[in-house]
């Protein structure tokens, strides 16, 4: 298990009822103190008293509650304790009891990959939806304590990969739909619902994704987020599952889904694209980058929203706003409007991106300039000669690239001759001899480590370019 937190918890190890803070970790007494074996064993013995079995609980929560290396390993060790944790939970004559055990549960399938899946096949997934199927919006019909942990539970199952998560989701088909609804209820804390927000987001993540039909309950509750964000944390979770929802397949319906949600949404996703938190503004940019790939049929749309002055000041040099990520992100976003019509190739060139982006084949690291070429070869492969002429004045800069970086293109090479072979004897009157000699030694060595036979096609237009150049006499 992991932490993915661009902004967006997949998975958190936590050792405290919340995902979000550890403000609940107990005292934590010496492992050799907690003897597994007999509290696990007091929770099988019918006879024991129920109050006697919370106690018990208790001081398994609080042993696991440690911040370095909790004991889970040594309870799980213990037969049978899962199955007895489990029937703790379902008793539902002490909620303190239920509480516990649905703590206990919870850290420990914020453990290792094996820890979380004894969780998964011991019975847990369907006692713990269970109590948070049984809620009502009538606050008198649930412990919400038990509920958000529960929930918390759940969540950490569900972030452990997507085997776990089919697993959920195929065996309790109506729970994602319930927290979507639950996430309204007005007697639920900020906690809970930011936590719901969060578990949604861990069933939208991964690849392959969930089938369409069963997620796209988790609209209403995302884009209101999205719209009307109650603080930050709910805000960048729902910003995260809006960019995987998007990601999704089939994508086109699911852009769709998205667009139909909200007229508005567009506007709003630009208004976190200005926000000075790049854990807001990242996801909000990942977002548009999936709708912007996703479909041809809603471009205009996107581009109509005003997000194209808002990528440009983020590719900026020197802005506060952004880094190399960003810009990675950004560059792509781009390559995939320059790979649509001449029209929207034209947007970028009238938004002063030509500049930029070669600047980020020069300058960026190798995913800002691989994102980069892209939209540059989209841009070559898709423009009218004119529009490819725009790049004439930025010729120079990109063929210095040549010999200097280590990482050349096939794709970057075919911008460069694209260029050559559209503007002929404008291409080569920018050119002096040192810049032939660095591209002819670039290709040369790609051939002779590559297999690809577009690099010996290069080789020969290489050559080509060359005895055009001796002709004209430059």
């Amino acid at each position: 298990q992991f932490l993915y937190f661009i902004g967006f918890l997949l998975h958190l190890h936590v050792d405290s009822m919340s995902t979000k803070t550890k403000s609940r970790v107990g005292y934590v007494r010496p492992a050799a103190a907690i003897e597994f074996g007999a509290l696990i064993a007091l929770l099988k013995d019918p006879a024991v008293p129920v109050q006697k079995k919370t106690e018990s609980v208790k001081r398994i929560r609080l042993s696991l509650s440690r911040n370095t290396r909790p004991p889970i390993k040594e309870l799980l060790a213990i037969d049978g304790c899962l199955e007895a944790l489990v029937e703790c939970l379902q008793d539902s004559r002490d909620g303190t009891m239920q509480h516990e055990s649905a703590w206990v549960i919870t850290n420990i399938a914020s453990g290792t990959p094996e820890d979380t899946k004894a969780v998964a096949h011991s019975g847990a997934v369907k006692a713990l939806s269970k109590l948070i199927l049984d809620v009502k919006e009538d606050p008198e019909s649930c412990n919400d304590e038990i509920v958000e942990q529960a929930v918390q539970a759940i969540g950490n199952i569900v972030g452990d990969g997507t085997e776990l998560r089919n697993i959920v989701f195929e065996g309790e088909p109506e729970l994602l739909s319930k927290l979507t609804e639950m996430s309204s209820y007005p007697h639920l804390t900020s906690t809970a619902r930011n936590t719901i927000t969060w578990v949604v987001g861990n069933f939208l993540s991964g690849k392959p994704s969930l089938p369409r039909d069963g997620v796209v309950v988790t609209l209403p509750l995302l884009v209101r987020n999205i719209m009307t964000p109650a603080n930050d944390d709910i805000l960048i979770d729902s910003l995260w599952a809006l960019s995987w929802y998007a990601d999704g397949d089939p994508p086109n319906e699911r852009v769709n889904d998205i667009l139909n949600s909200n007229p508005e949404v567009l506007s709003k996703l630009c208004e976190h694209l200005s926000s000075r938190q790049k854990g807001v503004l990242l996801p909000a940019l990942r977002t548009f980058g999936n709708i912007a790939s996703a479909t041809t049929g809603y471009i205009n749309q996107i581009l109509e929203s005003g997000v194209l002055p808002l990528i440009h000041e983020l590719l900026l040099p020197g802005c506060s706003r952004g880094d190399e990520e960003i810009s990675k992100d950004c560059c792509w976003f781009l390559s995939n409007i320059t790979a649509e019509t001449p029209d929207c190739i034209q947007q970028v060139i009238d938004g002063d991106f030509l500049e930029l982006l070669v600047r980020q084949v020069r300058t960026g690291n190798a995913q800002c300039r691989r994102e980069a070429i892209w939209a540059l070869a989209n841009l070559v492969a898709g423009g009218t000669n004119k529009q490819i002429a725009a790049l004439l004045p930025f010729v120079k800069d990109l063929m210095e690239v040549f010999g200097r970086v280590r990482h050349e293109t096939i794709e970057f090479v075919d911008v460069i001759h694209v260029i050559a072979e559209t503007q002929n004897v404008k291409f080569l009157e920018i050119l002096d001899r040192e810049d032939l000699l660095r591209l002819q030694s670039t290709v040369i060595l790609r051939v002779e480590s590559d297999d690809d036979d577009r690099w010996r096609e290069h080789c020969v237009k290489v050559g080509q370019m060359m005895e055009q150049y001796e002709l004209f006499g430059f």
